[in-house]
């Protein structure tokens, strides 16, 4: 297969550059910092495509926090800009980079997502499940440690080489991974959440939440892939981001192929199998990618049952006391009745039907004669060069923005905007994105 060409000109194309512009504003177009990039948007995709064909560009700061469940993870969020870059950057790429994978790696590709990989591993469970030596199979259970905290920079620049011979390109990949102010490796053996800043690791890692980082992880990867596949000879492969699992015939072949794997993780990709990993009987139940698979049907982990217990409870009662809007509230309980429906949990769907209630507490309903919020705040206020601000008035059901230019700050302007909404409302510039 060709490899990638001409990626300068077209990542720096205008045409891609609004269409990552779109990608990234999607289902966010009225967030602050989007809105602000729209006002200017001719502008500022010029100036970004200056920066890239100069070979001046640099990312901007990452926003860090973490995530809990299922497992602390160290998430870093890129401003609006950089989105742009990186959708303009993954617009071009991915096509290509797709139709190199195989057919079961599954994580963030379209149609590959979770369901569809718990339903691969259970089709071919239930398939050997059936066959007259199902004792003697195995399944492989492996798991790469700290995955994206230990890539190798080079590594994975060796690999996008092997793909693009581009230079500009290479530049530019190089410039996101390679970042000279954000550390995100971790040194072997630690966790995010014990790990603090000024421990880190330049040289390796890749930061959680950037879209190229999602590409990167597949392409890496795709590495072992093609080992198991075509050097291991695998049939029974299948892999979602950093977890895989595999039905090896014969317990002593398994210890071989998990030898191997590992020795090949270990020495051409600089990478560790987790602990975690093991060799187990194939017919027996296993958790993969937050399911829990056996023969008989795919259930929902006990783990994930309790959390979404909670979670509908945290959303029942944010809802009593005016914290979030209808929409987002049935929204969260659509996504969670909707796991159930694809899977075996006739159970947690009851649960839901007699538990789950939306109604409003008094002191949310006493609120509610006031500007609608939906939980969210209604507002922003944008300061100016000249020390005044402007007022951004969220949208009303026609999807229009309204801001108030221009106005002199003072003591009490966020409880007059609620106070005197309408007649803010009245004197606003109203703005078509």
């Amino acid at each position: 297969m060709e490899g990638l060409h001409n990626l300068r000109d077209r990542i720096c194309d205008f045409d891609n550059l609004m269409g990552a512009y779109r990608d990234a504003a999607r289902d966010k177009r009225y967030r602050e910092e989007v809105i602000a990039f729209t006002l200017n948007l001719g502008e500022n995709l010029r100036q970004i495509q200056r920066e890239l064909l100069d070979m001046t560009y640099t990312v901007g700061p990452y926003r860090e926090f973490y995530v809990r469940f299922p497992k602390p993870r160290l998430v870093m969020a890129l401003g609006f800009r950089d989105r742009v870059v990186q959708w303009a950057i993954y617009r071009q790429i991915n096509p290509y980079l797709d139709k190199r994978y195989i057919e079961h790696s599954y994580g963030c590709r379209t149609g590959k997502g979770t369901l569809a990989a718990a339903e691969c591993l259970f089709n071919w469970q239930q398939l050997i499940s059936r066959k007259d030596d199902a004792d003697e199979w195995q399944l492989i259970k492996g798991d790469i440690s700290k995955y994206f905290y230990r890539v190798d920079h080079g590594k994975v620049l060796e690999t996008y080489g092997e793909v693009s011979d581009d230079t500009w390109f290479s530049w530019l990949i190089g410039t996101i991974i390679r970042n000279p102010e954000v550390p995100f490796g971790l040194p072997v053996g630690m966790k995010p959440d014990d790990c603090p800043r000024s421990q880190r690791l330049f040289e390796v890692g890749m930061p959680i939440g950037n879209l190229t980082s999602q590409e990167t992880a597949n392409l890496f990867l795709d590495r072992l892939d093609q080992f198991c596949k075509h050097t291991l000879k695998l049939h029974y492969y299948v892999r979602y981001m950093d977890d895989f699992c595999i039905f090896v015939k014969g317990k002593e072949e398994a210890k071989r192929v998990y030898a191997e794997i590992e020795r090949f993780l270990r020495e051409t990709l600089l990478l560790d199998i987790s602990p975690k990993s093991r060799i187990q009987k194939a017919t027996a139940p296993v958790e993969f990618v937050g399911y829990l698979i056996t023969p008989h049907g795919i259930r929902m982990r006990k783990k994930t049952t309790r959390h979404i217990k909670r979670s509908l409870r945290f959303i029942s009662a944010s809802f009593a006391l005016g914290a979030i809007g209808y929409e987002k509230a049935m929204a969260s309980a659509i996504c969670y009745i909707g796991m159930c429906k694809h899977c075996e949990g006739y159970n947690l769907l009851r649960w839901i039907e007699e538990n789950f209630t939306l109604e409003r507490g008094d002191a949310a309903m006493s609120q509610l004669d006031g500007p609608p919020c939906g939980g969210r705040r209604f507002y922003s206020i944008q300061p100016n060069e000249d020390g005044s601000v402007d007022v951004y008035l969220r949208p009303d059901d026609t999807g229009l923005i309204r801001v108030v230019r221009g106005v002199t700050p003072y003591d009490g302007l966020d409880d007059d905007i609620r106070a005197r909404y309408d007649a803010w409302r009245e004197s606003a510039e109203t703005i078509f994105l």
